[in-house]
């Protein structure tokens, strides 16, 4: 992971509530359940919800060394991606064992789950999508629909019929409408 910047949760807090001690930085973890919330007494407002792929992940913070910090990150990333993996049921999951035992195989292998950086940016993508959707949505409501859609893979033909039947836009103004949605996606994306 280059260019590891250990203030990128600095506006945090703690899952306790505590102050960081001098010298450590915040490092997210996964919070599995609200159970574990409970369990362990962790300070609620301190907790965020992420979406991945449109999937919410409970995540709180806890202080690291700086030394810490990058593989407190790796293992953040893994467990997310293992979470998601198990609600979607990923079938290249596999356990320790397997991933072992494939490690010995020749031939082909196994899925590496310490390879998490491509799902990182994967990750971190989406992010940036979901909040470029929701400040187009908060400008444009329709427009934010668009977006919405289009990220969900619909095709133009079943967006032409969503704005048709949602808002009783005609196929040709349809049309200027999802290049208006995109532009001003584009717009706001670029804008400093």
């Amino acid at each position: 992971m280059a260019d590891i910047n250990l203030n990128q949760y600095a506006d945090k807090k703690t899952y306790n509530n505590r102050p960081v001690p001098e010298g450590q930085f915040l490092a997210p973890f996964l919070v599995s359940d609200w159970a574990e919330v409970k369990a362990m007494n962790y300070h609620r407002e301190n907790l965020e919800t992420w979406h991945f792929s449109g999937i919410a992940v409970l995540v709180a913070f806890t202080p690291v060394t700086a030394e810490q910090f990058p593989g407190t990150m790796k293992l953040f990333w893994s467990d997310v991606r293992d979470y998601i993996a198990e609600l979607k049921g990923d079938p290249y999951t596999i356990s320790y064992d397997k991933f072992l035992e494939d490690m010995k195989a020749e031939g082909e292998g196994g899925y590496d789950p310490a390879q998490t950086e491509s799902f990182e940016n994967t990750t971190l993508l989406g992010m940036i999508i979901d909040d470029l959707i929701r400040e187009v949505g908060e400008k444009n409501p329709r427009y934010g629909r668009i977006l919405n859609l289009i990220k969900q893979e619909y095709t133009k033909g079943e967006i032409l019929d969503a704005l048709l039947s949602e808002y009783g836009i005609k196929k040709t103004q349809a049309y200027s409408e999802i290049k208006a949605a995109q532009k001003l996606a584009k717009d706001l994306y670029y804008a400093d």
